[in-house]
């Protein structure tokens, strides 16, 4: 087979790339959507889902209990930043 053929078996979906230091944030991948976490924040505005501001903010509300409809306000809030 030629380069970039696949081999056998099933594929797991894959989770974000993560860095190393946003390691304590990956968990909050998922909340925002993120299909890739960015090492650097470029302030655009509004934030991508994967920038670090997003991820910290959304990893601190998860922690502290806030879901459904008031997580979704928060990141809302949190991408507009």
């Amino acid at each position: 087979m030629g380069k970039g053929g696949k081999k056998g078996g099933t594929e797991e979906p894959r989770s974000p790339k993560v860095p190393v230091h946003l390691a304590a944030w990956a968990h909050a991948a998922p909340l925002t959507g993120a299909k890739k976490i960015k090492k650097q924040c470029c302030r655009s505005s509004p934030r991508c889902k994967g920038c670090p501001v997003v991820l910290m903010r959304a990893a601190r509300l998860a922690d502290a209990g806030v879901s459904g409809k008031d997580l979704k306000k928060a990141l809302k809030k949190a991408r507009a930043a």
